[in-house]
């Protein structure tokens, strides 16, 4: 939803990355300098078995915590009461946690909302996409849109034509609490207040 994004531009202007010259792009673990070079930023290590399942051990050299050393010395302190996180330890937020630890910062919570409206606010920042369910990552595409949908809302003029589309959703209330279906239903909701349309596959 690049929410990661916008956090990494915080924490380039943290004074120890600016002294450094870290740019955002060296709080990137996908690419860049700033990730640990054993792990290449995913903070294990594959281990492919010949007849066994794969084993993925966490990574000797950054603990699993995906960087070079000297990038976790820059913090940032946000918060009620305020506290230091480096990049890692925001990456062991929840959506939650992160939402009010980001409370003041605009851009940051603008992405972070639509997680929160589609009931994803206990997945962590840094939680893979492959360890989601089905219905996990359908919602989360959903916030991804409800994010980049809201941006263009309020970037363009309102003469200009709404794009519709139509989106089809494939069991997206599997394992969710009644309360997190309302969530649901209320960003769906916001879809179709924009014009848009759903095709819903649903046993519930």
């Amino acid at each position: 939803v690049g929410a990661f994004d916008e956090i990494r531009k915080l924490f380039a202007k943290a004074p120890l990355a600016q002294q450094r010259a870290y740019g955002p792009g060296m709080f990137s673990f996908n690419s860049g300098d700033g990730r640990c070079p054993t792990c290449g930023g995913s903070g294990f290590e594959h281990i492919e078995m010949q007849f066994l399942s794969d084993v993925y051990l966490r990574c000797p050299d950054c603990d699993g915590r995906r960087y070079r050393a000297e990038l976790l010395e820059v913090k940032i302190e946000r918060g009620e009461p305020a506290r230091a996180l480096s990049i890692a330890d925001v990456l062991e937020l929840t959506v939650s946690e992160a939402a009010a630890y980001f409370a003041n910062d605009a851009e940051v919570l603008r992405v972070l909302q639509p997680i929160v409206d589609v009931g994803l606010e206990y997945v962590k920042l840094g939680q893979p996409v492959p360890t989601l369910s089905g219905g996990e990552a359908q919602r989360l595409k959903l916030a991804g849109f409800l994010a980049e949908s809201a941006q263009a809302r309020s970037a363009r003029s309102a003469k200009q034509a709404v794009a519709k589309r139509l989106f089809m959703f494939d069991e997206p209330t599997t394992g969710l609490h009644f309360d997190d279906i309302a969530k649901l239903m209320h960003a769906f909701g916001k879809l179709l207040a924009s014009g848009h349309s759903l095709i819903v596959i649903e046993h519930n």
